[in-house]
């Protein structure tokens, strides 16, 4: 009896090492400044088990010996890792190499206009964050799944639509101006400013149209603009409609 106990025990033991040795527990970092990458997509290509890392970089994910699991990261190269023989958890250190990505050089030219010198200087400033790109669904399979599920990643892509956006609409300024406005219309004061919030011009317009397609976009627009009218809603703008020809 107490020989079958002693064995039941071996057993019991030998199970939970062979259980333990399949465990792959590791540490993600950036190849370049040695800082935790979060959150990598860890996957065993042999189970399709997957996990992440978390804010220290560190993983656990299950896999035998001579599995393969892959490590992938946006803006990082993908990486696989061969798990070794042992015997209870294996610990790893991964180190991913980011993927450089070339952006056309920008000469600053004497007769640049003062947006476009800004527009230049903020595209340094953000450089490495506008430089980020979408992962491919096909390319990055692991990548693309885990930007589902990166906070960062979604604050990284909303930074870059209203980056855009502000970009436009700061073009757009240089061209629809309060001045340009006052030349055509007459109109002075906050009376500028009812009728160009009423009247946005499109960034496509405002890309494309000459000096004097400007011009006739804002009377055209304008006498629209009286047409439809009410003074009533406004009165301090009467005065100024009252003097266009």
């Amino acid at each position: 009896m107490f020989l079958l106990r002693y064995l039941l025990v071996i057993l019991f033991l030998s199970t939970s090492i062979l259980a333990h040795g399949q465990t792959l527990q590791g540490n993600v970092k950036d190849k370049s400044t040695g800082a935790p990458l979060y959150p990598v997509t860890v996957v065993n290509l042999t189970t399709q088990a997957t996990t992440y890392t978390n804010e220290r970089g560190d993983f656990t994910i299950r896999a035998e010996a001579g599995q393969k699991v892959a490590f992938s990261f946006i803006g990082y190269k993908s990486k696989q890792y061969q798990m070794p023989i042992s015997v209870g958890t294996y610990r790893t250190e991964i180190i991913l190499e980011p993927t450089t990505y070339s952006l056309r050089e920008v000469i600053l030219m004497p007769d640049y206009t003062p947006y476009q010198k800004d527009s230049i200087q903020r595209i340094k400033t953000y450089r490495q964050t506008l430089s980020v790109p979408h992962a491919s669904p096909i390319a990055s399979p692991f990548s693309y799944v885990a930007e589902k599920f990166s906070r960062k990643s979604k604050q990284t892509f909303a930074f870059q639509k209203k980056y855009a956006q502000l970009e436009n609409e700061r073009f757009i300024d240089t061209r629809y101006t309060p001045e340009l406005v006052a030349e055509q219309t007459g109109l002075t004061g906050d009376s500028i400013g009812y009728f160009m919030n009423d009247y946005p011009m499109p960034y496509d317009y405002a890309r494309t149209a000459t000096e004097m397609e400007m011009k006739m976009w804002i009377r055209y627009n304008y006498r629209k603009w009286i047409e439809n009218f009410d003074r009533n809603d406004i009165p301090q703008v009467a005065d100024s409609l009252l003097n266009y020809d």
